[in-house]
């Protein structure tokens, strides 16, 4: 029986996380992490250094582009490993609106489903900064990863599935990476600037907008991208 700590059954039910969205930064002793499990094996394995998604995966994408266009042609490689990475951007909008704030919606109404919705997302909106929880653990990554392969291969065929998957897991990377620079970078360009702010405007502007990580275009194709008003400076540097 999987046992969790009383510092995150607490936070589940009494956090700020479903409340109001916050005005202001947080404050310096308010910790940026707590324990969840009470078993050490299970504490460990829901956290993951940023840099590892490219360590997991990373070669399974360059293996890819090594071997795919001897087998269907450098255009079809391309074409694939691009198709990849789209269907990971939606993935990952439609798994961050529909899901995980589908959850939290759902706790609103009903306070049992508050500690489902929690660990699915609600942790991440009461400890954004917690480094360790940004990016996905083994124990959710690699399953999925499985489950797209499996897709890819039914659905593309043997010669096929390989460059759309590692374009997937390009994604996925991109994905994770973009949300950890939004979280604890500290941009100097233009560019950099506005991925951070826009991804902090879901955070402390509309939890109800601006779903996308990695990019606005599944905002944009379907009306969750709003006007970008300014984010506060406070909320910018914490």
């Amino acid at each position: 029986m999987i046992r969790y700590t009383e510092e995150c059954l607490q936070t589940a039910h009494h956090g700020a996380w479903l409340g109001d969205l916050p005005e202001k930064p947080r404050r310096s002793t308010q910790p940026k992490t707590i324990r969840v499990f009470r078993n050490g094996f299970l504490e460990l394995t829901s956290k993951a250094h940023p840099i590892t998604p490219g360590v997991w995966f990373g070669p399974f994408i360059v293996w890819s582009w090594v071997s795919s266009p001897d087998a269907i042609g450098l255009v079809r490689t391309a074409v694939l490993f691009a198709s990849g990475v789209l269907v990971f951007s939606f993935f990952e909008y439609a798994l961050h609106r529909v899901v995980f704030h589908g959850l939290i919606r759902a706790a609103e109404r009903n306070s049992s489903m508050r500690f489902a919705a929690f660990m699915a997302h609600g942790y991440h909106h009461e400890f954004p900064n917690d480094g360790m929880r940004l990016v996905m653990p083994p124990m959710i990554s690699w399953p999925l990863a499985v489950l797209f392969f499996g897709a890819y291969w039914a659905l593309l065929g043997r010669e096929q599935w390989l460059p759309m998957l590692a374009g997937t897991m390009a994604g996925y990377i991109a994905y994770d990476w973009v949300h950890y620079y939004t979280h604890h970078a500290r941009p100097k360009t233009r560019l950099g600037k506005w991925v951070r702010a826009y991804h902090l405007r879901h955070h402390y502007q509309d939890h109800n907008a601006f779903f996308g990580i990695s990019s606005p275009l599944w905002d944009l194709a379907f009306g969750t991208y709003k006007s970008p008003l300014p984010v506060k400076r406070e909320a910018l540097d914490s």
